[in-house]
């Protein structure tokens, strides 16, 4: 039914200039940019319930798009190659006719809207066609695109990001400010803070030298790009979306604090675990003991923000890339130990592996594409956590209502796990993750284990 969705018009959006002027039409990049170019774009799919019709929805995103690209001015440009150093850059310079944010226009009468927002399955394939495609294997490469939908009873917002312009954290401030703009008519969103996108902020002495080495490792032969987004067989993986709520997520964290692994069960009790370890290491031990392997190894990939972990600390407001890998490889027999053993030992790995990554957070940095390329061959017990529940996408109002449903598109393949805040529960989690079918059966039973009539004695884990 994917083929449904017909492409009505093709145009592009151009930055409205601000008051200030831009400091520069050449940014240069980070080493914690350049650890992205060959990774395929950031996905994000927004649903919204609405009667208003579709052409009135498609101007007010498109002028609002446009202004608020005058302040996020880095995404409507390209990521080119110097011809003179070899180095990549962004280019925000205006003079081309491919120059601004390509935006385009689709609609559908087959497909069910309501269908695409309840179901907790996801229907993939169809999720696809609904965010543009965004090539980014020859350079100069786009560095954003939106497309929009409109279906019967309302339409969805699809936007592709190359990563090395943003990072989730980055992405998001922009997706609700463009929202905010939209729904003031077109009024400049006035930010609490001046966006800084200066990537000296980032204050590695030898950046230049760790970007060429990386560029050198991922596209050796430039201006061609060895892109690669995880290639896989759809068909052979299953996707579904999860809601734990507030009370569940506090279950989980007193689990984490009964007792440590060795089974001391003293009054003296630790802290409890964030919201992110605590999910993260529910997750990662139910898709352990779903994959039904009960020896080897099984490692945790995600990625740390290190804004406030350097020193001098980055601004929030910083837009562009400053995270950083973090992987563990942990026993599968740890990971399975039953009575809360095996929760209680992810915990405590995760937040040992967070304190060792964050504590110098550029330590090393030389060798980080060779540890990522060490981990990646071992794909049979390999968990990807992406997204954070702390990035709020679902208060991106346009105008029309909040989003029914926001989904990461880019993360299929098996192992996969995205993290989102819950929609109608302020401490909630949306949790959305890909395992092939046959595990993806044993994970839903493992993973909802005491969440029915969760009760005073909270979860049952194995």
């Amino acid at each position: 039914m994917a083929d449904s969705i017909r492409v009505s018009n093709t145009s592009r959006v151009l930055p409205v200039p601000t008051d200030d002027e831009h400091p520069t039409t050449l940014l240069s990049l980070s080493f914690l940019d350049t650890f992205w170019v060959c990774i395929g774009p950031v996905q994000r799919l927004l649903f919204y319930r609405s009667e208003a019709p579709l052409a009135s929805v498609v101007q007010s995103l498109k002028s609002s798009l446009s202004v608020t690209l005058g302040t996020f001015y880095p995404l409507s440009g390209k990521l080119a190659l110097s011809a003179d150093s070899g180095e990549l850059f962004i280019d925000c310079g205006a003079g081309g006719e491919d120059d601004g944010v390509e935006f385009t226009e689709a609609e559908t009468d087959e497909e069910d809207l309501e269908r695409l927002v309840t179901d907790h399955v996801h229907h993939w394939e169809t999720y696809k066609r609904l965010v543009p495609d965004m090539r980014i294997d020859c350079l100069p490469a786009p560095l954003m695109a939106v497309k929009v939908t409109g279906f019967r009873g309302g339409f969805t917002v699809g936007v592709s990001v190359h990563h090395v312009a943003v990072d989730g954290n980055s992405l998001s401030p922009f997706v609700k400010a463009w929202a905010e703009t939209c729904r003031s008519r077109g009024g400049a969103v006035v930010l609490r803070e001046a966006v800084t996108f200066d990537r000296a902020v980032v204050g590695h002495p030898r950046n230049s030298d760790i970007c060429r080495n990386y560029l050198d490792l991922f596209s050796p032969s430039r201006p061609t790009v060895s892109a690669t987004s995880g290639p896989f067989d759809p068909s052979k993986v299953a996707r579904r979306t999860f809601i734990i709520t507030t009370k569940m997520i506090q279950s989980l964290k007193r689990i984490a604090t009964e007792m440590d692994r060795d089974g001391d069960s003293s009054q003296t009790k630790k802290k409890p675990p964030s919201t992110f370890v605590a999910v993260a290491a529910h997750a990662w031990t139910c898709i352990t003991r779903a994959r039904a392997t009960e020896d080897g190894q099984s490692t945790l990939f995600f990625m740390a923000d290190c804004r406030s972990r350097v020193d001098p600390p980055i601004p929030q407001s910083f837009f562009g890339n400053c995270v950083k890998a973090c992987n563990m490889k942990s026993s599968v027999a740890d990971l399975l130990a039953g009575e809360g053993h095996g929760f209680r030992f992810a915990c405590d790995a995760i937040e040992r592996t967070i304190k060792e990554e964050t504590s110098e957070p550029f330590r090393g940095c030389e060798e980080w594409v060779q540890r990522l390329m060490a981990i990646l061959p071992d794909h049979g017990g390999f968990v990807h956590f992406a997204g954070s529940h702390r990035f709020g996408l679902y208060k991106a109002d346009f105008g029309w209502g909040r989003p029914s449903r926001v989904e990461f598109v880019s993360m299929s393949n098996d192992g996969a796990v995205v993290m989102n805040d819950a929609r109608d529960d302020g401490g909630g989690v949306q949790l959305s993750l890909a395992l092939p079918p046959h595990h993806m059966e044993v994970f839903v039973t493992l993973f909802l284990d005491g969440m029915d009539g969760l009760g005073s004695d909270g979860f049952k884990l194995r």
